[in-house]
């Protein structure tokens, strides 16, 4: 059997970590849309490690996000599930290309185009959503959000934003170059189990 070219052991790698975490993310996302305002008071109380005025700006960058997602909802609430699909998708295929199956380095090519695909669509159509999130996730690292401008954050989220897609690119091109596809081709599919 072949050696695997080394980048295309990196594109794996980076397909099932970004598959973790948007699974993971979108299920903790979904998890959200279940809350309740006093289940949400309920969850910032359990950590003991906050002063009181931490406790009531995490509780209320809580709300205030729990609120644009509700109000978000139909937009969303499908783009959520979407990711989920797609981030156990990329999880799963990331596994089974990297037992040498080229169906699955095919699927997983689509899956992660899907994924940079699905990433600039919530971009675009839940702007009111990344602002409250930005603000939660800065309350929960005790980070007082007044040290960011607009600006700032709007980089910081571009940042964020750019990160992903060029992630995503760099397994696609590891997933698509030559070597990788040649690898694929020499090496014979593995019975089923």
């Amino acid at each position: 059997m072949r050696r695997r070219p080394w980048y295309l052991n990196v594109a794996l790698a980076l397909a099932w970590i970004v598959g973790v975490g948007a699974g993971v993310g979108s299920f903790y996302t979904l998890s959200l849309f279940r809350l309740t305002p006093g289940e949400i008071s309920l969850e910032v109380d359990r950590l003991a490690d906050l002063t009181e005025s931490e406790r009531a700006h995490q509780k209320d960058a809580f709300e205030a996000y729990t609120t644009a997602l509700h109000v978000a909802r139909s937009r969303a609430l499908p783009l959520t599930i979407a990711e989920l699909l797609v981030g156990v998708g990329m999880f799963i295929f990331s596994q089974r290309a990297a037992t040498g199956r080229g169906w699955a380095r095919q699927a997983l090519v689509q899956l992660t185009v899907a994924h940079l695909a699905l990433l600039g669509l919530a971009w675009g159509l839940t702007p009111d959503v990344r602002g409250p999130e930005m603000d939660f996730k800065f309350a929960v690292s005790k980070v007082d959000p007044s040290e960011f401008d607009d600006p700032a954050r709007r980089r910081a989220s571009l940042a964020s934003l750019g990160l992903e897609i060029a992630v995503g690119a760099l397994t696609v091109l590891g997933l698509t170059l030559r070597r990788s596809r040649a690898f694929y081709e020499t090496t014979p599919e593995l019975a089923e189990p």
